[in-house]
Parts: C-alpha cells; sequence; structure tokens
C-alpha cells in the first residue's frame, strides 16, 4: 500500500470473518456454524462513497453491524482512523463512535415511538461528554433545518412523520455528531421513488457539505450507481469484484456480477423477455457449513462457465489488466479493479 493511501484511509476491513452458531440438531451432536462473512477484506477512504450490493443472504447487513462493532468478528480486523475497533475498551469505543455512525435499515423500529424526535436526535450527543441543555438544543435545531425538517419538529413523536420524514429523522441522528463515516444500511428500501430521490439528493448534498463519507449497502444497483464511486460486490460472505463504480458496471468481469446486472429491468418496451440470468438460489446453509478444505468459489453451483479448479479452490481477488478492457487496449497498466474469477470476462473475450 503506498502512503498517500495509507494517509487517507478511513476504514480498514481486514480479512473478517462473522460466523454464527446455528441451533443443535440433536442433544449431543456438535453445534453447527453459518459462516455470513468470509475474508472480507476492504478500504474506504475520507470523503468517499463506497456501495456494497448483492442479493439478500449476502452478508451485506452482518458486515454493516460488525463495521459498527455491533457485533464482534471470530476473524480479521476492522480499523477505523487508524484504531482496532474490537479490541478496544468500551469507553474507548464510545470516543471513536464519535466518527463513526449509522443509518439503519427500517426507519420505523429504529426510532423509540416514546421518545421525541429531539431526544432522538441528541442521543448520539452522549457519546460528545457534558453539555448544557441549550446547546443540545441549538445542535438538534441546526441539525434537522440541516435535513430538511423544521427545529420545531423537535417536540413531535415519530408517528407523526411520514416514511420520508423518518429517513431524515434518521440521519440527523447519525448526522449530529459530525462523523467522518456514515454507514448506510438500505436507506430508502420502502420508500416512493420520488421521495427516494429527495433523501439521496439530501445524503449527496450532506457529503459535499460535511465532507462525508458512506458505506453504502443496497440491493438496488441503480442507486448505487448513481451514489458511489467504489463498488464492493458480494456472494455468499465474499467479495467476488470491486472497483471504480463506473467501470465495474461497464466492464463487469465476475459472471455474478454480469448476472446482476442482467437481471435489471430495463424500461424497453421493444426489448423481448429473456431468461432470469440469476436461477434458484443455491443451498447457502450447506455450502457455509462444508470444511476449510476443498472449498472452492462460492458461486461455483450456479455459474455457467464452472470448472472442476473452481468447484474445489477459491480464486484471490486480483487486479484485471486496463489492456484487457474495451477502450484501454494501449494502457497495460493494472487499473484498481479486482475479480475473484479464473475465468473473468476479459479473458473469455480476448481467447
Amino acid at each position: 500500500m503506498n502512503q498517500e493511501k495509507t494517509e487517507t484511509s478511513l476504514l480498514q476491513i481486514r480479512k473478517v470473518v462473522r460466523e454464527y452458531i446455528l441451533p443443535r440438531q440433536q442433544l449431543f451432536s456438535p453445534a453447527k456454524r453459518f459462516r455470513a462473512l468470509d475474508g472480507v477484506s476492504l478500504t474506504v477512504n475520507s470523503g468517499e462513497s463506497f456501495g456494497i450490493v448483492g442479493e439478500s443472504g449476502c452478508g451485506k447487513s452482518t458486515l454493516a453491524r460488525t463495521v459498527m462493532a455491533l457485533e464482534a468478528p471470530q476473524s480479521g480486523e476492522i480499523c477505523f482512523q487508524g484504531e482496532i475497533l474490537h479490541s478496544l475498551k468500551a469507553e474507548d469505543l464510545r470516543r471513536v463512535r464519535r466518527g463513526l455512525q449509522m443509518i439503519f435499515q427500517d426507519p420505523y423500529g429504529s426510532l423509540d415511538p416514546r421518545q421525541s424526535v429531539g431526544k432522538i436526535v441528541a442521543e448520539p450527543l452522549s457519546l460528545l461528554g457534558e453539555m448544557t441543555h441549550e446547546k443540545r438544543s441549538e445542535m438538534v435545531a441546526e441539525t434537522l433545518e440541516n435535513v430538511g425538517l423544521s427545529p420545531n419538529d423537535a417536540v413531535k413523536f415519530p408517528h407523526e412523520f411520514s416514511g420520508g420524514q423518518r429517513r431524515r429523522i434518521a440521519i440527523a441522528r447519525a448526522l449530529i455528531t459530525r462523523p467522518a463515516l456514515i454507514v448506510a444500511d438500505e436507506p430508502v428500501s420502502a420508500l416512493d421513488v420520488s421521495v427516494q430521490a429527495q433523501v439521496l439528493n439530501l445524503m449527496m448534498d450532506l457529503r459535499d457539505r460535511h465532507g462525508l463519507a458512506y458505506l453504502f449497502i443496497s440491493h438496488d444497483l441503480s442507486i448505487v450507481r448513481h451514489m458511489t464511486t467504489k463498488v464492493a460486490v458480494m456472494y455468499a460472505g465474499r467479495i467476488v469484484e470491486t472497483g471504480p463504480t463506473q467501470k465495474l458496471f461497464d466492464h463487469a468481469q465476475h459472471p455474478y456480477t454480469r448476472a446482476l446486472l442482467a437481471a435489471v429491468p430495463r424500461p424497453d418496451p421493444t426489448r423481448k423477455p429473456q431468461k432470469r440470468a440469476i436461477n434458484s438460489l443455491p443451498n447457502m446453509l450447506n455450502y457455509n457449513l462444508e470444511t476449510e478444505t476443498g472449498r472452492g468459489c462460492a458461486y461455483a453451483s450456479r455459474c455457467p462457465l464452472v470448472e472442476d479448479k473452481c468447484r474445489n479452490s477459491s480464486p484471490e481477488l486480483q487486479n484485471i489488466q486496463a489492456g484487457a478492457l474495451a477502450g484501454f487496449e494501449n494502457n497495460p497498466q493494472e487499473i484498481d479493479h479486482k475479480v475473484a474469477c479464473y475465468k473473468p470476462y476479459a479473458a473469455l473475450v480476448s481467447n
């Protein structure tokens, strides 16, 4: 890693493994484990919007909770602003969390219906230490205005607001400590399209105004393409492809990434119906319970290009050559676009 990248790195996730203990099938049988995160590594730089995409169950929300230190990994490290989160004492973790906040997936369940909006938004201020009631009220009013709400809304309760307004309240709560990084887990799910646009535009405006970095988690590829500068594609707890958003969408290399993009509906009345690019889900439970030896590519059971090597060993994320991509033929150096595949699309085209 070069010195410049080290200095701007805000969040570093290094080979994180997160497993869950499953219920015993028999009284005296050994407990089995389900691996939700399988050696995930990525880096988010200051002021960067980094997207995580993948279908339901791939480990996106588990990654979000682990990054927030709400869950502890079995192995690996999560380093935020130079400090390893899961090795910190409780008081040190509270201090670090000033710069690390989260927008939860459920805008209803994440807001306490018994508390006023003012108390909900002010809750993270306890991380900043003691402050006067006047200063607290001033910061709440300013933050509510920043997200397009009125300071008078502080005395109201969550049930008095629409879904889009509740998202704004959740964003205000995450923003009030002026964090360096916000983890946004499906921040616009279950909202109308027009309301989605308002919330996303708000998040982009706040990013530009306050220099925020986002770890933006979503299954909606069009939103991720609009909101992020880099993206990682997850499948079965692993990152199978990562790179600059535009390059990855235009030159997807992994068969799973290409299947995801092909499955996005396109409003073209002249386009003939095609068979779904993504077939039925494999039994991920059985896959994740396999032993470490002989674990192959997670996508092997669904991949049309699978061969014996794919089933027997797992490919590592590797940089692809710029010269292998269309439009980069005269530029052979490596680019920041990695794929975990023995037969990436560029190799197939070149052959």
